[in-house]
């Protein structure tokens, strides 16, 4: 039932960052395309479209939003998940400060290695969608999207872009670069067995949408 999402896999087990610390966590390390190597000093992260204050953000405004802490499930297409302590800031934080149009229904995002995928922005909202910066009280590594990844949960974890680098704000949807590869654009999250890699074993999810109950 799953696809196989990720056509090239790195080796992560001498991974490192460029701050020193570990870019390994507990799931596969693999990308359609190779990850980049950020230079926090320049990286943005650029916010357009239907929005009144366009802006572009750089990682130390970013630093300075209002930061939470969620303990949820990641859950992946290939047929894995991985629960874990992020830190970040929601959408809303976000797009409050660009103050959105009130046409402006869907989020187009873009990274570094020129991947697109779009959610609807009442999606966001309603499933406090996080801007990822540091997992397990560290900054997250490069290798799984950072400095900034979107995490959808109720979503799989492809339609929320790492390494996103810029933002537009629009009144339609774009397919997303998955959904060229016979995904279901929408992402959501299906019923079946997972191979949980914080718990080393296989879950049953009995229900679409976000996993909570393990």
């Amino acid at each position: 039932m799953f696809h196989s999402l990720y056509h090239q896999t790195l080796n992560t087990g001498s991974a490192e960052s460029k701050s020193g610390t570990s870019a390994l966590l507990s799931w596969p390390a693999s990308y359609t395309e190779h990850f980049k190597q950020v230079d926090l000093h320049q990286y943005t992260l650029e916010v357009t479209g239907l929005v009144e204050r366009p802006h572009t953000f750089t990682y130390q405004e970013l630093l300075g939003l209002t930061r939470i802490q969620q303990n949820r499930r990641l859950v992946f297409a290939d047929g894995y998940s991985f629960r874990s302590s992020w830190e970040g800031f929601i959408a809303q934080e976000l797009l409050h400060k660009v103050a959105p149009k009130p046409q402006a229904r869907f989020l187009i995002q873009r990274n570094a290695a020129g991947q697109v995928e779009c959610l609807p922005i009442k999606d966001l909202y309603a499933n406090r969608a996080l801007f990822c910066l540091r997992v397990n009280h560290k900054s997250l590594p490069e290798l799984y999207g950072g400095p900034v990844r979107l995490m959808v949960f109720d979503r799989y974890a492809h339609k929320g872009l790492g390494q996103v680098t810029q933002l537009e704000l629009s009144d339609h949807e774009v397919p997303g670069d998955y959904s060229k590869l016979g995904y279901d654009d929408a992402g959501e999250i299906q019923a079946g067995n997972y191979y949980a890699c914080d718990l080393r074993n296989i879950q049953p999810v009995h229900h679409s949408g976000e996993v909570t109950q393990w």
